[in-house]
């Protein structure tokens, strides 16, 4: 038996012939729809023109110069007892510190955990004579803070910032218990007092104690760098200087350091950066640094501008005119600093357009396409800020002809076949 005895192949073709038809006229009909909605679709990607503030920042790395001289012991080794702590003032003749017999990092390192709490508690002391009792919201949110900020110092494996936050954290609980009722200040500044005493037995005999020579400010950490990078050079140093200068080892000495003394309270940081990048610091007067690894952020002075000649790099050099407590003056820190702020309007750099010589954007003026001028004062990463009319732009220019941009316009970032009074729906 024949397969053509079961079917009727006149009707398969027909049959066929139907399917495909329908196919293809359903493709077509597709297709007419979607280039009649392109055409008919604005298809215009929008943003708001609002003012918003840009400042151009420099990451470069800063060496700190101090008027800094290095405290040295007589005897060659034995633990360390400040007397004043790290930052405060020391008059001429006062007891800076004592040498004990026993070498002992770690008493050394807790007995200046101590004086810490004890300047903060007897400040706290002071100031609480003088005030009502607070409430111990804020306190609890400074601890809560404290250990925040321990735990990102953590997570990013700066150990040594999460330790130097432990004292902050335990004077806070302090305070808070003392606030509460809970313990005094005069019993908790008691209690470590005697801790002191009971470590400063553990180190042996005196053998030695340091008055000062000189008045300044104590600092108990000294890295042998403080002739190199001294604060005195700052005006007759040149670029080859300042290379040398950080391709240099540290000065030490026999005796044991017990910390250094500074000055004077002007202290100056130096940074290696490009010309270019120097250049658009000359117009400011003061700017902000921010201390990456402290989070710390302080006003300086711009002082000079060194250049490398011949060459493109430059050092910048700063005055900073505070010592902030419990500052971190490692010498070298990287460092961010803010160059320039510019405010205007952000937009996209594709959405720039230049028409008849003039650079500038599309808007959406209701349902009509228009042309708005722009004055560009900063660009970066694809990105422009533009500002409305230029006091010093061509005046020649009929403004009625060649409108600028005023706030809450609505650009046009891209889109198709734009022209100056093109309708839109």
């Amino acid at each position: 038996m024949k397969f053509s005895d079961f079917f009727d192949k006149n009707y398969l073709t027909k049959w066929c012939l139907s399917v495909l038809s329908g196919v293809l006229a359903l493709g077509i009909i597709i297709y007419l729809a979607y280039h009649v909605y392109d055409q008919l679709s604005p298809g215009l990607e929008l943003i708001d023109a609002v003012p918003t503030t840009v400042t151009e920042t420099i990451s470069a790395d800063a060496y700190i110069f101090r008027d800094e001289e290095p405290l040295y012991a007589s005897i060659n080794s034995g633990s360390v007892a400040p007397m004043i702590h790290d930052g405060g003032r020391i008059a001429l003749g006062a007891k800076i510190a004592d040498i004990y017999s026993v070498s002992s990092p770690d008493i050394e390192t807790r007995l200046s955990e101590i004086d810490e709490q004890i300047t903060l508690l007897v400040s706290n002391s002071d100031a609480s004579s003088t005030r009502s009792v607070q409430s111990t919201a804020g306190i609890e949110n400074e601890i809560y803070e404290n250990i925040f900020t321990i735990r990102n110092y953590c997570a990013g494996g700066n150990y040594s910032d999460a330790l130097s936050m432990r004292t902050t954290l335990l004077v806070n609980i302090n305070k808070k218990s003392i606030r509460s009722g809970q313990i005094d200040y005069t019993t908790q500044i008691s209690r470590l007092e005697s801790e002191k005493a009971s470590l400063k037995s553990q180190l042996g005999a005196c053998l030695q104690t340091v008055y000062a020579s000189t008045t300044g400010y104590y600092f108990s950490e000294y890295d042998g760098y403080g002739r190199i990078f001294s604060s005195d050079l700052i005006d007759s140093m040149t670029y080859d200087d300042f290379i040398a200068m950080t391709e240099s080892d540290p000065e030490t000495s026999g005796g044991v350091c017990i910390g250094s003394v500074v000055h004077d309270f002007y202290w100056y940081i130096a940074c290696k950066m490009e010309k270019s990048e120097a250049a658009s610091l000359m117009e400011l007067y003061s700017c902000s640094v921010l201390f990456t690894y402290s989070d710390t952020q302080i006003e300086a002075q711009l002082y000079r501008i060194i250049p490398q000649t011949p060459g493109d790099m430059a050092v910048a050099v700063f005055r900073c005119e505070n010592m902030p407590a419990g500052f971190d003056y490692t010498r070298m820190q990287p460092v961010k600093i803010s160059a320039v702020e510019y405010t205007g309007y952000e937009i996209p750099s594709d959405a720039i357009r230049v028409v008849g010589g003039y650079e500038g954007v599309y808007i959406l003026d209701e349902v009509t396409i228009e042309f708005r001028r722009v004055n560009i004062v900063y660009s970066k990463d694809g990105t422009v800020i533009c500002t409305g009319k230029d006091i010093s732009a061509d005046s020649t220019v009929d403004d009625e002809i060649y409108p600028w941009i005023e706030q809450n316009d609505i650009i046009v970032v891209s889109g198709k076949e734009l022209y100056s009074g093109k309708v839109i729906g």
